[in-house]
């Protein structure tokens, strides 16, 4: 493991495995959460050295004003699309800095982690895959006001500068705070499983400031849609079987330009799968998956 390095102010953690590396993966936390998320203190709940200690290198990050990362002037202009460009950018000065290349890069993201590495890859087209967990295009429309709903109606009609405020109006409409700091409940949705205290106090350590804008846009059905139907590379799919990602099976049509999307559900999971009792089944499919895009992406190179 490297100390914190910060690139464009978004602070970056580097897991370096004992060998050459199968590929990088490059993490990003949901909504109220540090990239320790993907790191938990608990013996036995780190994706990061999971992956690892399976040849990968595992690059986290913190979403702006979040972590280790600055925090802008504003941050009520943390939308989606920006935070993915302050994102992308870093990421790959930090991925081109590292000693050896790696054969594939490959994004993941959480909930609105994976929001805004779906905008990255629109941006950018740099990751060879991306791997989505806890993630659904339709959003949460049951929690949202009759206006945000309105709103999912109207983004066919708006470009995206216009979506953008209209985000930032609705996020303000929502919260008095551009980072809002979140109560957590115990819903099943979220966990589902009786967490030991280790596990509980690590968990309650990676807690972050909510980005209000990015946290409500994830909310919102089909705000994702136009970058999502760019996305071209292989996508995993992970979800929880009691999840706030719901309708599973209709989660792949987000990504009509993709030929390889796979979905995976972790039974017995609700939304934070890196502290279930299966979390292990769910970290090695992304990690074989991950082998695969990188051996795939070889396999091309050689033709």
């Amino acid at each position: 493991m490297e100390s914190v390095v910060r690139d464009g102010g978004i602070a970056f953690e580097v897991f370096r495995p004992a060998g050459e590396a199968r590929a990088a993966l490059v993490c990003f936390p949901g909504g109220g959460m540090t990239r320790r998320y993907f790191d938990l203190a608990a013996a036995g709940y780190s994706f990061a050295s999971y992956a690892c200690e399976r040849g990968f290198t595992v690059v986290l990050a913190d979403h702006p004003g979040t972590g280790d990362s600055e925090t802008p002037d504003d941050p009520w202009t943390l939308t989606p699309r920006a935070v993915a460009k302050a994102e992308i950018e870093a990421t790959k000065r930090i991925v081109a800095s590292l000693p050896s290349r790696p054969p594939a890069v490959i994004g993941v993201g959480h909930s609105a982690g994976g929001h805004v590495l779906i905008h990255q890859q629109a941006q950018s087209r740099y990751y060879d895959g991306l791997a989505l967990l806890g993630w659904a295009g339709r959003g949460l429309p049951e929690f949202l006001s009759e206006r945000d709903r309105s709103l999912a109606g109207m983004l066919d009609g708006l470009d995206n500068d216009a979506l953008d405020a209209e985000l930032v109006i609705s996020a303000k409409l929502r919260y008095d705070d551009p980072l809002p700091v979140l109560n957590r409940g115990s819903s099943q949705m979220l966990i589902k499983s009786a967490l030991p205290d280790d596990v509980r106090q690590s968990l309650a350590a990676a807690r972050a400031p909510l980005l209000a804008v990015l946290g409500h846009a994830s909310m919102i059905g089909g705000t994702t849609a136009r970058a999502g139907a760019t996305v071209d590379v292989p996508v995993f799919l992970g979800v929880g079987e009691h999840d706030i990602a719901a309708d599973h099976h209709a989660i792949p049509a987000s990504f009509p330009a993709s030929d390889d999307v796979s979905l995976f559900v972790l039974k017995n999971a609700g939304h934070n799968h890196n502290v279930e009792p299966g979390r292990e089944e769910l970290w090695a499919r992304v990690t074989d998956w991950a082998g695969r895009v990188a051996a795939g992406k070889a396999s091309r190179r050689k033709q």
